[in-house]
């Protein structure tokens, strides 16, 4: 359905300078260069330099640096390290592939967010199980593969198949994105419906694709599954695509998400929370009592136990309060259909837990990249001087804590107003509070797991001695 013309809100894309190098062929190359680079001494430290995470770029800049920065990006100004992404540069070796390759369409059945949910589960447990935060090889082997995965995904299957169904990190930051304050548009929505070649989609000609992701702009209600590469704006020989700068809260409020994209976002906020709960001394504890239990020490099992029963209980309570505040407005709909109503609520509250805590990681780093990118180029004959590792000792302490906590009421308050308002739609004001609670404890958890003592993973620092991070 074409969305009607907005009120007209500003446009980045506007801009003079911006616009003139948005619409430039070569501006996202631009943009993916320093990445691509950064990638490449990423994986000649990682694999040939001094096996230390915190003197290793491999693991400083992927641990501490891309989460941290990913979601600074994304709050400020939208999906940017999408745009930016340097796995997107295999794509000229996936078509010289595929003159000899069969190309085959992706199944039907994996079209939804299902299978990437896994892959992104899976990623997070690997995350735990290996250590990959304290090994710069076995992170450097994640940045190969990466790349290997998008060459070979995109030579066998359509272009933008990756990005949408395959790739952890895209998704994760697809649902992440819902926060961001600016999204593309249709300046003119009418204007679409006479265009017959459907070039944001389709493209115009090899030199400016469209879309890889199938988005067609003047349909665009959300971030999701929008890389923010603007592939639509250089093919768009009208000039008719915004880059509206929104309040997210529009997004939250408004968009009917798909089941699947509803139940990524809930169990990535249980995520987030289990992964900052699995860097402090209670959860040792727990693992410790489990060992007791089980009878074993195994890592695996151990972590893959309390991994499962958390997802587990993740999906009960997500999919249950769902239900149980749809019966209270009066609705009996099927399990993810209800998840899909009251979805939208976990999404804030989401990006407030994974902001906390990858700026957490961010703060107790900022500066290290410095001297691990001085000695990856030393070792490269590229830089002279000596690496000055005083800089990995700048943390700011005293905003550790602040900023976690101000992150958490703020994602708990945006998720508050959409819960409440969708309830209000309903004409039961009262029916959002299950969903409500949930996230009321889940926020409470969450600050209770950032005031305990916790690893400084991937730093020189030791673990805060004391309560608080």
């Amino acid at each position: 359905m074409i969305q009607p013309a907005p009120t007209r809100r500003w446009d980045l894309l506007r801009l003079p300078l911006v616009r003139r190098f948005v619409r430039w062929r070569y501006s996202r190359f631009v943009l993916q260069l320093p990445l691509f680079l950064l990638a490449l001494l990423a994986l000649f430290d990682g694999f040939t330099g001094r096996q230390l995470a915190p003197k290793n770029l491999a693991t400083v800049s992927v641990w501490l640096h891309y989460r941290g920065l990913v979601v600074l990006a994304i709050a400020l100004l939208g999906n940017v390290f999408c745009a930016a992404c340097p796995l997107m540069l295999t794509r000229g070796a996936s078509r010289a592939l595929k003159r000899w390759l069969p190309e085959w369409r992706w199944p039907r059945r994996l079209r939804n967010k299902y299978g990437v949910l896994g892959l992104t589960l899976l990623y997070l447990f690997a995350y735990e199980y290996w250590d990959l935060w304290a090994s710069p090889w076995l992170t450097a082997w994640l940045i190969l593969g990466y790349f290997g995965a998008a060459l070979v995904v995109n030579a066998i299957f359509p272009s933008g198949t990756f990005c949408k169904y395959v790739c952890p990190l895209g998704n994760f930051n697809f649902a992440l994105a819902t926060a961001s304050p600016t999204q593309i548009t249709a300046r003119d929505p009418a204007r679409c419906l006479t265009c017959e070649g459907k070039y944001c989609v389709n493209g115009r000609g090899a030199a400016y694709p469209g879309c890889e992701t199938r988005l067609f702009v003047p349909q665009i209600q959300s971030n999701t599954d929008c890389t923010l590469c603007l592939n639509c704006v250089r093919a768009c020989p009208y000039d008719n695509v915004a880059l509206e700068v929104r309040s997210p809260v529009r997004e939250w409020v408004t968009a009917r998400y798909r089941p699947d994209w509803a139940l990524f976002g809930a169990l990535l906020l249980f995520a987030g929370v289990m992964n900052a709960f699995a860097m402090v001394p209670p959860y040792y504890a727990l693992a410790e009592a489990l060992a007791r239990a089980l009878g074993t020490t195994h890592e695996g099992v151990l972590l893959g136990v309390i991994f499962a029963a958390w997802v587990g209980i993740a999906g009960l309570l997500s999919v249950g309060l769902s239900l149980l505040s749809s019966w209270l407005a009066g609705i009996h709909e099927r399990p993810l259909q209800a998840v899909r109503r009251w979805g939208a609520g976990y999404l804030p509250m989401a990006f407030a837990v994974w902001g906390a805590h990858y700026a957490y990681h961010f703060l107790t780093g900022w500066a290290s990249i410095v001297p691990v990118t001085q000695q990856a180029l030393g070792r490269l004959g590229l830089y002279p001087g000596r690496p000055d590792w005083a800089l990995a000792a700048q943390v700011p302490e005293a905003l550790l804590f602040p900023t976690a906590a101000l992150a958490i009421y703020a994602g708990l308050a945006a998720s508050s107003y959409v819960l409440v308002r969708r309830s209000l739609a309903l004409g039961r004001g009262y029916a959002a509070l299950p969903v409500l609670a949930l996230l009321v404890y889940l926020a409470a958890l969450t600050l209770w797991v950032l005031a305990q003592p916790m690893e400084m993973r991937g730093t020189l620092l030791a673990p805060s001695p004391s309560g608080g991070i």
